[in-house]
């Protein structure tokens, strides 16, 4: 038979078993066997003798059955589909299991006991070929196995119960894991039952008669050791079965089996402790041992240990997948008590690592430490567990550990730790903070001071750390420890400096590390104390640097690339490099790998094998912190290196914050060294991310102090760094922008724009997802986004303002600051501390506390921006917003309690109001500022002492300028000192790194800090030493220009030193004999005269001519530097000082036919600058789809830095579309917007080109104007002695006067009305007038003698206002008050009868010797022009300053005159003569040019005086313009107009000609009467006639304010605008949406003030009339100061009068129809009809051109 079976021949067992079935009874059927072997026990031996035979007989039968089964099923396995077919066959042989098994007890015998062996090995071999064919047949149901597999299980099932046997177990236990395996199906529920029963009858057999008395009386034979395998095995076989499920997401299911594996997991555990205990002996007979020595043993049980953790995990994973978080905590908690910590070396980590190292060594303390974070975050933040509940410590503590307790106190304080690390993320929630704060008292209590002293000092450092995260509150809810900062910074740092370390030998090399985190949280809760003292966060500060720098190795040498790398004990992962920061929500990942069934034989070990998918088991329910781990080297041992860094970093930046430089410099040394030697003292190098930003942030504070060679040298060796190392795009990114930013600043725009260029390339590919994370890290990553944007457009902002593109460069810095502001509410709305909307104004901060780096680094972003804002604003002359700013950044730093930063935004604010003439406030504020930096030296301080000198000048008062401008030098000497110090520590070293030149920053100059500042200081203290040239003098001179140049100090010390020469040329001509009275005459351009030849002068005449052109020289230099981006004073004075120079040249005699053109376009240039340049800025925000972006988009620029328009946003084209769909209808609309817009850009484009050199300026433009046109700029110089009034006129040379202010009308009996006296005594009239107009209210009409009184003070002021507009004529211009004169057309014989007349004067007064020397020249045409507009009723002393100019033309022309020989009197009284003469001649042949008009253009020191009530201007047309750009543009909007009216009227063109006013329907009106309803005397006076006026096509409101977008549409569509109220309207609408009107209607504003511009010191003036020249306000009405309503009334109504503003009136003016009064000649003759003649009729002006009615 056996070789039958082992042939496989089927039919030979056929007849085999055949012939055994006939021996006895060949009736016997297959039932009547299967029953005997139902009733056969296959166990027991026989016990009657005369049965022996029949179970021989029987037993031999079913042998054949079995082993022709067995044979069949081995034989049919590779064709299952017929052995399936066969089985029904066998399946009858088998016994069912239902019947008892008998014994009959009687002694073995050896045959019968061979034969129950026999039919066992037989039943065996059929289970296993069942089993084997069924493992085959995976995934295909096999319900004939099944039911063959079944009854083998009952029988072995069945027999096991009777008596144990290890065998029978063996197979018993095998057969139902196969069968519980094979019948779960994951896809259908119904299966999980039958497959759970199997496994639990498998535990049941094991488990019965497991009680300990059985087990200690020795009656079973299945051993303690034995059971405990079995046990293993089961708990393995439903862990499988659990995994299985798992995998296909069917948790529930999962958590049945796995409660099971769990549990017998732990009792397989125990039992096998216990058998190790008891020391049992072997039973004879058996193979399986009490004590398990084999190695496969050994490391079952450790396998078991290590998955019995994983299990728990699997299951609290699975709870938390259905929902029961309680449970999976639960579940979760049993996993952390049931770790290996003996077998994995926990506490031998313990004592070298902290928390982040232990639980990063190995795979198995990774995946524990993930535990304890997804119980930490479960208890916290879900579950809401009380402190003790979420506490591990007491959970730990109930553990039957085989541990001392000082071994058991280190696992738990280490678990305890880990908790707290995992809560760091989650401390903004307030049971987060509790719980933390719960957890550190219970680590403290664990760790003894004797025992584990640098623990319990860690664990000190965390509640430093927590303290300042806790924002304090944690000192307010009081504990089991003192949660007093400073207590508990004393204790850590006595804790460190003990001798007796205990347990903690293996920390000792960390100590300093420790002491030094220990500085550096207290240093920034001392910052955070509500009275900051600045000395005790800088000594904490020092102290961390102290131990630090101790720490650190000397400069890593640059290794061999052949070097071997030794590295520490933790390693970080290469992913963990590439992050900028601490990666926050990091999990483990289910891997996709599906479990494998165990197989093998029966007798071996059936412990399931280890699935590699329940390795890294996770779940998206619970997204929780997950700390970085720190990197060890061989060169410094560091435990967690950003633990430190963190602090440090926020130290850093609150040094910065707090001005203290030059220990925020030190730090960034040593921080830089940390990294460096991280870095590259490391196997892998991956510290080298840390390095690069430590060095980037190092190389920018270089760069704001100025010390930009040595900025370049680290970033270069930071870009050597990124080509041969893995750094993340992020820090790519900042290293490139920075970079950018430093070589803009250098000049190096190229280099700039392609670092720019290539980090927006790398930032595109940063748009990540922010899908799936969790909302911290979503917030952080979006506040990362913002800030990356922010740094893009600042620098962006810095290379366009190396360009001179500084409209683009303000632009894009205001979008930095909008990102900054978005940066930080993100971060706030994330917090604790977030902002109460509701309760905070708009543009304000409240005081906030900062938690960690990234906060910090915004705040420092947005100070940075606001002051940069400030500086940008300051020099393009918008004081207000630069003050605004100012104010913003104090309150940031108030805020942030930053006593430096509010000091310096204070600084700034003091320097802008001394600039705007606010000297008391100034100083006031300058003093708040130096209060707040107390004794703090540096660059702060130094900048407060020099504007605090700058004060000194202006007021004479505090000390000596020079010695403060001399102190504050000295500090910055100081400082340098220091820095000097440092060149070693922040000079780049040679490391691991090449750093190969990528841009260079060029010059050779010796670099020191703050050259900006210290050039400021040195300029002022320089000029005040001019008069003592001495030693120090020159050295300080030799400092000036030894400093390293850029745009800003090379054209300050270009001024300087022109200032200088000029004085010097004053000098000079004092000392000479000739020229001494040069610095006091007239001086005309051209020069007036001409001769035969040209004058000879003398050597020293030359000498001041050569130094002329040296000075003018060095102011050129200086202008072309500072015309686009300097300061507005600045390029002001430079302009005026070439002018100055030009006169004087011209004066001497020298050559130059552009002199008088040249000399016209400086004294324009140095006019309304400001406005100039807002104009440009203007522009671009008049048409709304010019900003169709987001500011997130990063600007765009080509490699050499020009802008590039960025893509229009999609929604932005969809609202585009949409409007333009919109407009279908209204076509002409379209059409002129689209026309407007092209006017605008073409205004954009004219003002872009515009340049201030010699080639741009030396060409006229005036030609353009039309004839009847004058412009004259009346320009003030800077010491306000010297006046420059200059006449243009279109086809005619400029007529240039320079005029002394001062000595030229000074007698010992009357003195001379100077500057100051003028605008002293109009600001007096002024503020009277403003007074009693406020008093008229409380006038009362019965009351005669208070009205009387009244009337007289009025009357008072009205004269003096009168005999000041006289005296200003009379003193300031005298008989040069003719170039104001109205251009007439005069004869060409009248100007030489009148040449001679002139001629004979001077002929007959001059001495013999000098007459035939003056015979040799003539007075030019252009002069004898305007002297013969002068009136013969002029003062004497009008014809003395005629006669003394022409004196000394004579005199520069080379004609000695000895003025006290002539006799001046007789020489005027010829002269009056000579005039009437003339006047008598010309009379009847001097023709006016009709219809003329002039324009003022006034610099901002005279735009307060009404100069067209003068009396040479007064009743004359006279309008007001800022600058002949503003004149150009006026003329080309009247161009705009005319070409828009040639489509409905083409002759309108060619009637106009030349352009000389705009078109202005009187139908399209709009009016605003009485909007605040207090004047109802002007309401009744006006209403009936605006009533009238509605019938032609008039609109507006009467009595009511009307909307802001009501005053808009007004302005914008129409064509008049009239306003009857307070002021100019401005409290109806804001200013800037005046100027950004695309189009503006002519305008009449009869509100108090309403045209008046404000004084704003050393700025332009500002004012409501600039906003509506800004808008394009052809004309505008306005009064210079308060007025009476009904005296403006009655002006007014003279005005409309004039204009035939009546409904008949504006019937008859027919559109297109020419002629009639225009608005400026209307206003100029209503000036006499008011009571008050000059007090009222002086104030309303016009500004801009005329229109006419």
């Amino acid at each position: 038979m056996g070789f039958a079976k082992r042939g496989g021949d089927l039919c030979l067992l056929d007849r085999i078993t055949g012939y055994i079935q006939n021996v006895q009874k060949a009736e016997s059927s297959v039932a009547e066997i299967t029953s005997q072997i139902e009733k056969l026990n296959v166990s027991s031996p026989l016990s009657s003798e005369h049965k022996l035979d029949t179970a021989f007989l029987e037993g031999a039968k079913i042998c054949a059955v079995f082993m022709k089964a067995t044979a069949s099923i081995e034989r049919e396995a590779t064709e299952s589909a017929e052995a399936i077919a066969l089985m029904p066959r066998y399946i009858s042989f088998i016994p069912n299991g239902e019947t008892d098994s008998t014994s009959n007890g009687s002694p073995e015998s050896t045959d019968l006991q061979r034969v129950i062996e026999k039919l066992q090995r037989a039943m065996e071999r059929l289970r296993r070929a069942a089993v084997k064919l069924l493992e085959s047949q995976r995934g295909k149901a096999n319900n004939c196995l099944f039911d063959l597999l079944e009854p083998i299980s009952g029988a072995l099932e069945k027999t096991l119960a009777k008596e144990s046997n290890v065998d029978i177990a063996t197979s018993a236990l095998d057969t139902l894991f196969v069968l519980a395996r094979h019948k779960l199906k994951s896809a259908d529920p119904d299966t999980y039952s039958p497959s759970l029963d199997l496994l639990m009858r498998s535990a049941n057999l094991v488990a019965a008669g497991s009680n300990m008395e059985d087990i200690d009386s020795g009656r079973l034979e299945i051993p303690l050791s034995a059971r405990a395998n079995y046990t293993r095995c089961i708990s393995g076989a439903f862990h499988n079965l659990a995994g299985t499920l798992y995998q296909d997401s069917k948790y529930a299911g999962a958590v049945r089996f796995l409660k099971q594996a769990c549990a017998l997991g732990g009792s397989a555990l125990r039992m096998r402790a216990q058998g190790l205990t008891k020391q049992r002996t072997p039973i004879e007979g058996k193979t399986i041992e009490d004590r398990p020595s084999e190695e496969k043993d050994q490391e079952a049980w450790k396998q078991l240990e290590e998955q019995l953790t994983r299990r728990w995990e699997l299951l609290g994973i699975c709870y938390t997948k259905i929902g029961d978080r309680k449970l999976a905590h639960e579940s979760f908690v049993q996993s952390v008590k049931t770790f290996p910590y003996a077998s994995s070396n926990f506490v031998q980590h313990a004592k070298i690592a902290d928390s982040t190292g232990v639980f990063a060594t190995t795979p198995a303390l990774k995946q524990i430490g993930i535990i304890i974070e997804r119980i930490s975050y479960l208890g916290a933040c879900e579950l809401f567990l009380d402190a003790s509940s979420l506490s591990l410590r007491q959970a730990l503590s109930s553990g039957s550990w085989d541990f001392d307790a000082v071994t058991q106190a280190q696992i738990i304080g280490m678990v305890l730790e880990r908790q707290v690390e995992c809560l760091e993320s989650s401390l903004w929630k307030d049971d987060v903070k509790s719980a933390v704060r719960a957890l550190l008292e219970d680590a403290l209590c664990i760790y003894e001071k004797s025992q584990m002293p640098i623990r319990r000092a860690r664990v000190l450092i965390r509640c430093l750390e927590f303290l300042w995260k806790d924002n304090g509150s944690a000192t307010k809810r009081g504990g089991s420890i003192n949660w007093d900062s400073e207590e508990i910074g004393s204790e850590a740092l006595v804790l460190l400096s003990v001798e007796q370390l205990g347990e903690d030998e293996g920390q000792a090399p960390y100590r300093s590390q420790y002491r030094a985190a220990a500085c550096f949280w207290l240093s920034l809760l001392a910052y955070r104390e509500p009275n900051c003292q600045t000395s005790l966060v800088t000594h904490h500060a020092e102290e961390g640097c102290k131990f630090l720098k101790a720490m650190i190795q000397p400069a890593v040498s640059e290794p061999s690339p052949k070097a071997k790398r030794v590295s520490g004990p933790l390693k970080k992962s290469p992913k963990q490099t590439t992050t900028l920061r601490k990666n926050h929500a990091r999990t483990a990942s289910v891997r996709q790998t599906k479990a494998k069934p165990t197989r093998g034989a029966a007798r071996d070990p059936i412990t399931p094998q280890p699935r590699k998918a329940l390795e890294k088991l996770s779940t998206n329910a619970s997204k929780v912190a997950h700390a970085t781990v720190g990197e060890t080297t061989n060169a410094i041992k560091f435990q967690s290196v950003d633990k430190l860094l963190d602090p440090l970093q926020m130290v850093i930046q609150l040094l910065g914050l707090h001005g203290l430089v030059l220990l925020k410099v030190k730090l960034l040394v040593v921080a830089r060294r940390l990294c460096e030697q991280q870095a590259f003292g490391s196997k892998d190098g991956n510290g080298s991310v840390a390095f690069i930003l430590t060095s980037v942030d190092l190389a920018h504070e270089h760069l704001k102090l100025g010390k930009l060679k040595r900025a370049n040298a680290i970033f270069n060796q930071c870009l050597s760094i990124i080509k041969t190392n893995d750094v993340s795009d992020d820090v790519r990114v900042r290293l490139l922008l920075r970079y950018a930013e430093a070589l803009a600043i250098a000049g190096n725009v190229l280099g700039s724009a392609s670092s720019y260029c290539e980090a927006l390339g790398l930032s595109e590919r940063l748009m990540s997802d922010e899908k799936g994370v969790p909302s911290a890290q979503r917030i952080r990553t979006r506040v990362g986004r913002l800030e990356r944007a922010a740094m893009a457009s600042y620098v962006f902002s810095v290379i366009q303002f190396s360009k001179d593109n500084v409209v683009l460069a303000m632009e894009c810095m205001l979008q930095s600051l909008r990102l900054w502001n978005r940066a930080i509410d993100a971060l706030a709305r994330a917090s604790d501390v977030a902002l109460d909307r509701s309760k905070v104004k708009k543009n304000t901060y409240s005081r906030r506390i900062l938690f960690d780096g990234m906060e910090w680094r915004m705040a420092e972003g947005l100070l940075s921006t606001l002051f940069a804002l400030i500086q940008a604003y300051f020099a393009r002359g918008s004081a207000r917003e630069a003050e605004y700013f100012a104010q913003q950044a104090h309150d940031m730093a108030e805020s942030l309690n930053t006593q430096a930063m509010a000091s310096r935004a204070l600084a700034r604010k003091g320097e802008i109001q001394l600039h705007q003439g606010q000297i008391d406030t100034g100083h006031e504020s300058l003093l708040r500022a130096a209060e707040l930096l107390a004794d703090l030296e540096g660059t702060d301080a130094a900048d407060i002492r020099r504007l605090r000198g700058d004060f000194s000048q202006i007021s004479g008062e505090e000390k000596d300028p020079r010695q403060l401008y001399k102190e504050a030098a000295t500090m910055i000497a100081e400082l340098e000192k220091n820095f000097a110090s440092l060149d070693g520590s922040t000079s780049p070293r040679k490391s691991g790194v090449g750093s190969s030149p990528r841009h260079s920053i060029s010059g050779t100059a010796q670099e020191t800090v703050v050259p900006v500042l210290l050039s400021a200081i040195l300029r002022q203290h320089i000029w005040l030493l001019r008069d003592d040239v001495d030693d120090e003098y020159q050295a300080m001179l030799e400092k000036l220009i030894a400093l390293p140049p850029s745009p800003e100090t090379k054209a300050e010390e270009n001024a300087l030193m022109g200032k200088l020469t000029l004085h010097d040329v004053y000098g000079q001509f004092r000392a000479d004999m000739f020229l001494n009275s040069l610095a006091e005459s007239t001086i005309s351009l051209p020069v007036g005269m001409s001769g035969e030849k040209a004058p000879s002068f003398s050597a020293s005449t030359q000498d001041i001519v050569s130094t002329l052109d040296n000075a003018e020289e060095l102011f050129w230099a200086d202008l072309i530097l500072t015309a686009r981006r300097g300061k507005v004073s600045h390029v002001r004075n430079a302009a005026v000082s070439l002018a100055i120079i030009k006169a004087l040249q011209t004066s001497l005699g020298k050559p130059g036919k552009e002199g008088p053109v040249l000399v016209a376009r400086l004294l324009d240039a140095s006019t309304a600058i400001t406005l100039h340049r807002e104009i440009m800025e203007t522009i671009q925000h008049k048409f709304p789809d010019v900003q169709r972006f987001d500011d997130l988009q990063w600007p765009l620029m080509t490699p050499n830095g020009s802008p590039l328009p960025r893509p229009i946003a999609q929604a932005a084209k969809t609202r585009l579309r949409a409007l333009e769909g919109s407009d279908d209808g209204d076509n002409d609309t379209t059409t002129d917007d689209k026309s407007l817009k092209e006017y605008w850009e073409a205004i954009l484009s004219r003002y872009e080109s515009h340049t201030l050199d010699t080639a741009a300026l030396s060409t006229s433009r005036v030609d353009s104007l039309p004839d009847n046109w004058t412009v004259v700029n009346i320009t003030i110089t800077e010491d306000k002695n010297t006046m420059f009034v200059c006449r243009q006129r279109a086809r005619s040379d400029p007529l240039i006067f320079c005029v002394p202010l001062k000595g030229r009308r000074e007698t010992d009996d009357d003195e001379h009305l100077t500057f100051d006296d003028a605008l002293n005594e109009l600001k007096e009239i002024i503020r009277l007038s403003d007074q009693g107009t406020r008093q008229a209210a409380h006038v009362k009409k019965d009351d005669q003698k208070a009205r009387t009184a009244w009337w007289a003070d009025r009357s008072a002021l009205d004269k003096r206002m009168q005999e000041l507009l006289e005296n200003i004529e009379y003193c300031w211009l005298g008989a040069f008050k003719t170039i104001l004169s109205e251009p007439t057309k005069i004869p060409r014989d009248i100007i030489s009868d009148f040449r001679a007349h002139l001629d004979r004067v001077f002929k007959r007064s001059l001495p013999a010797q000098d007459r035939k020397q003056k015979s040799k020249v003539t007075l030019d045409d252009n002069l004898l022009e305007c002297f013969s507009t002068l009136s013969p009723k002029c003062r004497d002393e009008e014809l003395e300053d005629l006669v003394y100019f022409i004196l000394d033309l004579y005199q520069f022309h080379g004609i000695p005159i000895a003025i006290s020989e002539v006799d001046v009197d007789q020489v005027t009284v010829d002269l009056r003569t000579a005039l009437e003469e003339h006047a008598a001649r010309a009379k009847a042949r001097v023709v006016p040019k009709q219809d003329s008009h002039l324009f003022l253009v006034l610099d901002k020191n005279v735009q307060g005086i009404p100069w067209e009530s003068i009396p040479i201007l007064r009743g004359r047309s006279v309008s007001r313009i800022p600058n002949m750009e503003c004149l150009m543009d006026k003329l080309q909007f009247a161009e705009w107009q005319r070409s828009r009216g040639e489509t409905a009227n083409e002759a309108m063109a060619t009637e106009i000609g030349t352009i000389d006013r705009v078109k202005v329907d009187p139908r399209k009106a709009y009016y605003v009467l009485n909007p605040s309803g207090d004047l109802k005397g002007t309401e009744g006076r006006f209403a009936s006639w605006l009533g009238s006026m509605r019938e032609v096509g008039w609109e507006g409101v009467i009595g009511r304010p009307p909307s802001e977008q009501q005053f808009l549409d007004a302005l914008t569509r129409k064509d008049l605008v009239i306003y009857f109220g307070h002021g100019g309207g401005e409290q109806y609408v804001r200013s800037h949406r005046i100027r950004h009107l695309p189009r503006c209607a002519a305008t009449m504003l009869w509100g108090c003030s309403s045209g008046a511009l404000k004084d704003m010191g050393d700025f332009d003036r500002v004012g409501t009339p600039y906003n509506y020249m800004l808008a394009g306000c052809p004309s505008l009405v306005a009064n210079l100061w308060d007025v009476t309503d009904r005296d403006i009334d009655k002006f007014s109504q003279v005005v409309f009068d004039k204009l035939q503003l009546t409904a008949d009136g504006v019937r008859k003016n027919k559109e297109g129809e020419q002629g009639g009064t225009s608005l400026v000649a209307a206003v100029s003759q209503a000036r006499d009809s008011c009571k008050l003649r000059y007090l009222t009729g002086a104030a309303p002006v016009v500004y801009g051109i005329p229109f006419y009615l």
